[in-house]
């Protein structure tokens, strides 16, 4: 069986950049979110199929590795296709190619699939198999992100109407924002982040106070990031792993 593959063309847009006029992170992701649901979308079985039948893909990890940012205006093919699936656990794949087909990213990912009304996770049906075209397969491993071990770096934040995504829960990419708004100023300026991974553990919602608990590992030129995202009763929502290589 041949899992489908599904592409899309992004421009880098003013809004999506930092001062370097580099595409951020958390742009990067949003175009991976876009392109597996475009593609769900697509075969029939977005959003609103979804809904309907009180299901959800809540991402429980992603792997992410940045080996070129591109840059304002710049032109991207971002590329999906599913792995395989498990039980409830679901394996996707993404590029990010330049339009000369030079590899700017790729990231590795793991799902849940969940019944939205009993709020837990569900095995995925043979039906699904079939709209995707993927077998059983859990050889795709994605590693745990690490959880620091003593805090450097406290900052809170307060979950805005923006931050909610369509199942009504925090988006994933607004828990990368917050670890990343924790890191050192002189690290974000002088260095580039390479790779992110990311362990969602338990959702939050609208008006929740939550908290970024952030270590700060140095190895030499190079810097690692471990980050706990907490909610008011200390709950852990995520974890984060940033590594940063100095810029040259």
């Amino acid at each position: 069986m041949q899992p489908n593959l599904f592409e899309q063309e992004y421009r880098i847009h003013y809004y999506e950049i930092d001062y370097k006029k580099r595409v951020l992170v958390t742009s990067l992701m949003n175009y991976l979110d876009d392109v597996a649901t475009s593609q769900s979308e697509k075969l029939g079985v977005g959003i609103d199929y979804l809904r309907e039948h009180k299901l959800a893909w809540m991402l429980y990890k992603w792997d992410i590795n940045i080996h070129r940012y591109p840059v304002f205006g710049e032109k991207v093919r971002v590329r999906t296709a599913p792995h395989s699936f498990y039980k409830f656990f679901a394996y996707r794949c993404f590029e990010i190619l330049s339009h000369k087909g030079e590899k700017l990213v790729d990231a590795k990912s793991q799902w849940l699939f969940v019944d939205t009304v009993k709020k837990r996770p569900i095995k995925i049906p043979r039906e699904m198999y079939e709209i995707y075209g993927v077998g059983v397969d859990n050889s795709l491993e994605i590693e745990d992100a690490a959880a620091p071990s003593l805090i450097d770096v406290e900052k809170e934040f307060r979950v805005r109407y923006s931050d909610i995504d369509t199942n009504r829960h925090v988006n994933n990419v607004k828990y990368a924002a917050w670890a990343i708004e924790s890191v050192p100023l002189e690290i974000v300026l002088n260095c580039t982040l390479t790779n992110l991974k990311v362990t969602y553990k338990k959702e939050t919602t609208y008006g929740k106070n939550i908290k970024t608990l952030t270590q700060i590992i140095r190895q030499g030129e190079n810097t690692t990031c471990l980050h706990s995202i907490v909610d008011e009763n200390k709950n852990e929502l995520c974890l984060l792993e940033s590594k940063w290589a100095k810029t040259p």
